[in-house]
């Protein structure tokens, strides 16, 4: 522990007041008799997969640098993402397929508080989506979903001056929505390429932030819904897998898992899945898990799912279009997809885990000395084109953060 941070026993009382809180948040008895019963009877034990027939499988995740540099009161942000697309095959496993030509890169320059800057967002957006911003709002079925769910109706134009852009020195919110926009942009141009895939996994949720208020929205909600439209066209599922499912009460949930599928030994229960209940599709619920969470999000369905005992419990996001069509009414194929996603996850390098994902992460990851490499080919370009070197600043360098 740093020298500075005093080891008295104040610091030692506040810890263990720390430690108390969340143990009694953990262990608060929060399940009744009835949404114990309603888990037990809803979860669906799957195969555990170790053959396949012929399908494709993408993955795709983001990086990027947040900023990479300021220069007076602008910022410039390096966003990137990157997919990848693997074939089964029995004899090798997963055949990696040629993909994108190259990774969903952009450079932004964001000035601080100016007409400017929205001009370079939407500049941003277009990019790296591959498509015009209004196109993007027109073709995607957000605004449906937005009306459902009591946000109202807005027009193209009325959503896109509507767009919440965090100013530029926001440097966390810029980032999330940079990378999570060059994220579903490589998704778009996946779903589009000439591979049919049967599913394409991304490391997120199917989550919609502003989707029930009346004015705001952000971008990546427009394209993620887009992204979801186009698959159903061509005929590509998109789902999300996320580890960080929100959701209390899981170690119950496991033990019920445990009791459910007859798991005696102590060991943890593997290959199983429960989908969360759908307030207008089903006749049960969980209450004390769910709770005022917006799970699953509107406009998606939402899987909790068990792969291997040496990987966490994880949500899955279908779209529910997607879903309503192939799985609603054939429990057969819906038990299918986490086989076959269990297929996708022997690879060694991510055991348990869907290696396409893992793939497209390792893919577009930007090392420490990638990034230092970025930034002085950046401040390189910006001199010869008569800028002062002297005035572009790493703030994380200079101070010794990095």
């Amino acid at each position: 522990m740093p020298g500075h941070i005093p080891i008295s026993g104040l610091f030692n009382q506040k810890l263990a007041d720390l430690a108390q809180e969340m143990v009694s948040w953990e262990i608060k008895p929060r399940l009744d008799e009835e949404t114990e019963n309603n888990i037990r009877n809803n979860i669906v034990e799957f195969s555990h997969t170790t053959s396949a027939e012929n399908f494709c499988m993408a993955g795709v995740d983001g990086s990027g640098d947040y900023p990479s540099l300021s220069y007076a009161d602008s910022f410039v942000y390096v966003a990137t993402a990157s997919g990848t697309v693997y074939r089964t095959d029995n004899l090798h496993g997963l055949v990696e397929l040629e993909c994108l030509s190259g990774p969903n890169l952009e450079l932004i320059w964001l000035p601080e508080g100016s007409k400017k800057a929205t001009d370079q967002w939407l500049k941003a957006f277009e990019s790296l989506s591959g498509i015009p911003v209004n196109q993007v709002i027109e073709e995607s079925d957000y605004r449906q979903l937005r009306s459902l769910a009591g946000g109202g109706s807005m027009t193209v134009d009325e959503i896109i001056k509507d767009l919440i852009l965090p100013p530029a020195s926001d440097t966390a919110n810029c980032g999330i929505q940079l990378r999570t926009m060059a994220e579903w942009g490589a998704a778009l141009r996946i779903i589009e390429s000439k591979h049919s895939c049967r599913y394409l996994i991304m490391d997120t949720t199917m989550s919609l932030p502003f989707v029930k208020n009346k004015s705001g929205s952000l971008f990546f909600e427009h394209l993620k819904r887009l992204c979801c439209v186009k698959g159903r066209e061509r005929g590509v599922g998109v789902y999300t897998l996320s580890k960080s499912h929100s959701l209390p009460s899981l170690e119950l949930i496991e033990s019920l898992a445990q009791e459910a599928l007859g798991v005696k030994d102590g060991s943890i229960s593997e290959h199983w899945y429960l989908r969360l209940p759908i307030f207008d599709v089903d006749d049960w619920d969980i209450k004390g898990i769910i709770e005022d969470r917006q799970i699953p999000p509107i406009g998606a369905v939402s899987y909790l799912i068990r792969l291997h005992k040496n990987t966490p419990l994880m949500r899955l996001d279908v779209d529910r279009e997607w879903w309503e069509e192939r799985y609603k009414n054939d429990p057969i194929a819906e038990r299918k997809m986490f086989e076959d996603i269990d297929y996708c996850g022997h690879d060694q390098r991510a055991y348990g885990y869907p290696f396409p994902v893992k793939a497209g992460h390792d893919r577009t990851r930007i090392s420490r000395a990638e990034r230092l490499v970025i930034k002085n080919q950046i401040i390189d370009a910006a001199v010869a084109q008569g800028m002062k070197r002297s005035l572009f600043k790493d703030a994380s360098t200079a101070t010794g953060h990095v």
